[in-house]
């Protein structure tokens, strides 16, 4: 039977509990204040574990693990956690409270204009991300030693762009790291597919370039407002990245910089050992090409409230309206997503971002060389087309709330679906030598029988 809910105090930790604005899963997103000595606030997002979780070990163990490596984390481009902690039975996240879009709104937008992304800001955004990817990884433990921190989720939609022009990583909930108490199942991937590395798609032991593989990604996809390895079904997408297959721009614009291909063609080896060995090295050269057109805080501020006119207003609307009250009996959605540190306990499952370890796929053969991609150039870009372009959104607002949320659902359903065929196909090929196995005993019953009574007689 599950524990009756209590009523949440007026406080958790330092942090006053405010309105309730978002969550489902396993946990509750709150408003929360941070008053200070001097009388002034800031406001905070407060995630809270769910009453009916939090006597739970394998839970509290997810909250646990997220909570230390979230609390370590400090850097202008990261997602900053001000606090965990334990008020009565209530556990508690409290993160910086950020507003804007993430990368992955701004490429519909960008993707639905037909326009693309200015290739020294993309370089900047994906420089500061590299930033405070090498900051994860090089944490350390009260003792110095390396706690191996990788984010296994780096993508569009884990890159937020703020109103101000700032760069933050978000959600390092499926973050691996060696102070994990609550460990991956064996032959789970984690991570959204179409940003997986090849070892990662091999069911290979990883490392940090993982990161740097899909921050590579990410960049190809901004500069050429193509989708990568996204394919029509994830079979066919892992397939894709078993390939690492990567088309180069130049082929199509003879004035891509080859500076921005180098860097690329870099962070996307199939061999990682051939690959930048850390997210720094990549953040030097992304550096270096993005100088020559800075200074890209204003230029990106500027971009996102050109794709999202009023965006930031409406949301400075929605916090003063929602900072107003105490705690209602509805939630009081902000107008766009807030993103928080980790997300994974926000889930209703084990979410989009895990799967089953695919089955096996025929061996990939080498990559082919820039002759023969001039050649298949035509099938490729067919495969590697960006989504059908949407309609150009009205000044007043470019998605309504319903319509995300479809989108969100639909999506979620289809890629369980995915989930469930992967891991339907081993168990039907059980099923069927099980099958094999019973009919072969039974025709040697038969057998035996027969030869059984032609001896008696």
């Amino acid at each position: 039977m599950l524990p009756t809910p209590s009523k949440l105090p007026k406080r958790l930790g330092r942090f006053e509990v405010g309105a309730k604005i978002g969550g489902g899963g396993m946990a509750t997103v709150y408003l929360g204040r941070d008053v200070r000595e001097d009388g002034s606030e800031a406001l905070v997002a407060l995630k809270v574990i769910r009453d009916e979780f939090a006597n739970d070990e394998q839970f509290t163990a997810m909250f646990v693990d997220e909570a230390k490596i979230l609390a370590r984390l400090s850097h202008p481009n990261v997602i900053q956690t001000l606090e965990y902690g334990v008020t009565g039975h209530h556990r508690f996240i409290a993160m910086e409270l950020l507003t804007g879009r993430t990368v992955a709104d701004a490429w519909d937008v960008v993707a639905g204009e037909g326009e693309r992304f200015d290739q020294g800001t993309a370089a900047w955004v994906c420089a500061r991300v590299a930033e405070g990817l090498h900051s994860a990884h090089e944490l350390v433990d009260e003792t110095g030693a390396p706690l191996s921190v990788i984010h296994r989720d780096v993508n569009p939609t884990n890159i937020f762009l703020t109103h101000a022009g700032e760069v933050k990583l978000i959600d390092f909930g499926l973050a691996r790291a060696r102070v994990r108490a609550s460990k991956s199942a064996d032959g789970i991937v984690k991570g959204k597919i179409p940003y997986l590395a090849p070892e990662q798609a091999h069911g290979q032991p990883i490392d940090r370039r993982i990161d740097v593989y899909a921050l590579g990604t990410t960049l190809w996809e901004m500069v050429t407002m193509k989708r990568l390895f996204k394919r029509d079904n994830d079979v066919a997408t892992l397939r894709a990245i078993r390939d690492a297959h990567v088309p180069d721009p130049r082929d199509e614009d003879p004035d891509f910089p080859e500076a921005l291909w180098k860097i690329i063609d870099r962070a996307l080896r199939r061999d990682r050992d051939e690959r930048y060995a850390t997210a720094e090295e990549m953040r030097t050269d992304l550096d270096a090409f993005a100088r020559a057109t800075g200074p890209h805080a204003p230029k990106l501020a500027a971009f996102v409230e050109r794709l999202f006119p009023g965006g930031e207003a409406r949301q400075a609307k929605w916090l003063r309206d929602a900072a107003a009250v105490r705690i209602p009996a509805g939630t009081m959605a902000p107008p766009a997503p807030v993103p928080i540190a980790s997300s994974s306990l926000l889930e209703e499952e084990s979410g989009p971002s895990s799967l089953p370890r695919p089955p096996k796929l025929p061996a990939p053969s080498p990559p082919p060389k820039r002759e023969a991609d001039a050649k298949a150039k035509g099938s490729k870009d067919k495969a590697s087309s960006p989504p059908p372009a949407k309609k150009k959104a009205s000044a007043s607002g470019r998605k309504s709330t319903r319509t995300e949320t479809d989108k969100k659902s639909k999506a979620k359903k289809t890629k369980k679906k995915s989930r469930e065929e992967l891991a339907a196909a081993p168990a039907a090929a059980v099923t069927e030598d099980k099958r094999r196995l019973i009919l072969m005993v039974g025709v040697a019953v038969a057998v035996l029988l027969v030869l059984a009574i032609l001896a008696s007689r």
